[in-house]
């Protein structure tokens, strides 16, 4: 597999002069200079940690123009944590080609030169930053490295770039993180005196001394397919089988029908991504493989499979779209009006990890999802508008009719119009029927039933006096009880909530989700496979609405059967039934 865009020099050497009046800007005014002397140079070998992939645990893959690279920083510090000083330089690399794909998915030699060394004293550490994010500021400490922010909005930590009609993917990558015997801190590499030299070397095969650098994207990786093995009519449609309340059922007969309907997958998008993303990943020390559920922490692979996202612990998530505005301080939540992702295309975010108490008490909005897009159809391929009220499905104009029918069986219609005279030549009045009302949006897709009078007809009571506000206002409260939490599929429009796993498959014992059973983390790459299609989506009333999922009162109704894939990217599968 060849890397997209890899630069073609062996050898690239960029001299920052750190002490220099020119660098003011680079090194924070406080930071000690205490490098004085000569000028030096350090041999680093780059390696990328491939993508690994998960809920049941895969093995890696090798990116497809996702291992660009345009530049490449290294922040040095001192035994004390201190910044020293950084130097950047990018010489290109090799791809790598082993099949099955490995651990380590590119392999490159860079020469860094650091000026106002002191030849025997140099640093310490080493934190590695390919792809840096415009506005990213390194931390004066390796404790401040720990927890600084890539970027302002996550979405700088990866970024399609196009040149003469090609688009080229850069992914912001930093140090992997993992813990291991002697290793000081988790998230750097540990440079050592001997790695250093007062002069450049410039024959590759007489590098012995270079220090190997780790590195991982920041981003998570989201793939949606749907299984081949999933029988779909000639069209792509995929038939299912459902309850409907037919048209002829508008005097509330119960006759209802079970009816061919079909569902067209139209495409997704990731849902509750973060908003932010710590540049090195955050790991604790003391999470125990027995309490996550699978081996977190793998230093022979140079990683590790859980971290801390920004927000982790952290709680303030919105329980409807009508949150949103004031509450999603930490995640984006999406409409599916437009900008949809292919089946079969991959999409990016930031991880998105918490804990299990959080998850818990905020399950589903907190976790990152996959939201799919789908229409439900007949035969032909013709958009339903439906309702689905109490577990059963109505055609909409059969739901006015059955709200209606609700209402006279408990005398609550008491609204008529003139319609003519009968045989006596008495004015006649007939009640209201279906054109007297309408749906009207809840937020979330739900909808209540409403009075509507738009050609300002003339109203009566059944004895033929006028009707008043206050009859008016009683009907709206009887409509909107008789229609409570009922969900309308505007054109047929309806999506499904996929929940994104993780590694941890443990039970949730006592309504308590573990730790690690959802969320997305850096450099894995969820693959989310849909092996059954057997029921109807959530509906969508208003499709340019944010989309908060909540807790499902028909249970797993809204939940596709999903098989999830973590990835050189490291690789997780998900299955999902929907």
């Amino acid at each position: 597999m060849k890397m997209n865009k890899l630069f073609l020099g062996l050898f690239v050497c960029t001299a920052l002069c750190a002490c220099s009046n020119d660098e003011s800007g680079i090194i924070p005014d406080d930071t000690p200079n205490v490098f004085t002397g000569d000028e030096a140079y350090i041999n680093v070998r780059l390696a990328d940690a491939g993508t690994l992939t998960r809920a049941q645990e895969g093995g890696f893959e090798y990116g497809i123009n996702e291992q660009s690279v345009k530049n490449a920083y290294f922040y040095f510090y001192d035994v004390d944590g201190a910044f020293v000083t950084q130097g950047n330089a990018w010489a290109g690399g090799n791809a790598s080609t082993t099949t099955p794909a490995g651990n380590i998915e590119f392999v490159s030699n860079n020469v860094v030169v650091l000026k106002g060394l002191d030849k025997k004293d140099y640093p310490k550490y080493v934190v590695t930053v390919l792809n840096k994010p415009t506005n990213f500021v390194y931390g004066k400490t390796l404790d401040e490295m720990q927890t600084v922010l890539a970027d302002n909005n996550a979405e700088g930590i990866y970024y399609p770039e196009k040149t003469n009609n090609v688009t080229t993917n850069y992914f912001t990558m930093s140090t992997t993180s993992y813990t291991d015997t002697n290793r000081t801190k988790y998230f750097v590499t540990e440079v050592k005196e001997d790695n250093f030299s007062l002069e450049p070397i410039t024959d590759v095969s007489a590098i012995s001394n270079a220090v190997t650098v780790y590195v991982e994207r920041l981003a998570a990786k989201v793939t949606l397919n749907v299984s081949n093995e999933l029988p779909k009519d000639v069209n792509g449609r995929y038939p299912i089988k459902v309850t409907v309340a037919g048209e002829d059922n508008s005097a509330g007969s119960g006759n209802i029908a079970s009816e061919d309907l079909y569902v067209e997958l139209l495409g997704w998008k990731l849902n509750a991504t973060a908003k932010k993303s710590y540049m090195v990943k955050n790991i604790d020390a003391t999470w125990a493989d027995n309490d996550l559920g699978f081996t977190w922490n793998r230093p022979i692979d140079y990683r590790s499979h859980w971290g801390k996202s920004f927000n982790y612990g952290l709680s303030g998530y919105p329980e409807n779209a009508a949150g949103v505005p004031a509450n999603s301080t930490y995640l984006n939540y999406v409409d599916l009006e437009n900008d949809l992702t292919a089946l079969g295309t991959p999409a990016y975010c930031a991880e998105n990890t918490n804990t299990n108490t959080i998850v818990t008490g905020n399950f589903p909005s907190a976790t990152t999802s996959v939201l799919l897009k789908a229409k439900i159809c007949d035969a032909s391929g013709n958009a339903l508008d439906l309702v689905r009220y109490n577990g059963v499905l109505f055609k909409q104009d059969s739901f006015l009719e059955y709200v209606l029918n609700v209402l006279k069986t408990k005398n609550q219609l008491n609204m008529w119009y003139e319609d003519g005279q009968d045989d006596g030549g008495n004015t006649k009045y007939t009640q209201i029927g279906k054109e007297y009302v309408k749906l009207e949006n809840m937020g979330d897709g739900k909808v209540k039933v409403v009075f509507t009078n738009e050609n300002e007809t003339s109203l009566y009571t059944e004895d033929g006096s006028n009707s008043s506000d206050q009859i008016i206002a009683a009907l709206n409260d009887n409509l909107a009880a008789a229609s409570a939490d009922a969900i309308a599929y505007n054109g047929g429009s309806m999506y499904y909530n996929i929940p994104i796993e993780h590694l941890n498959n443990g039970d949730i014992a006592n309504g308590t989700i573990p730790e690690a059973k959802y969320g997305v983390v850096r450099n894995h790459h969820y693959v989310v496979t849909i092996d059954k299609l057997e029921n109807i989506g959530k509906g969508i009333f208003d499709e340019d609405e944010k989309i908060v999922p909540g807790e499902d009162p028909d249970g797993d109704t809204y939940y596709v059967g999903a098989k999830i894939n973590i990835l050189s990217w490291k690789i997780v599968s998900q299955n999902v039934e929907l």
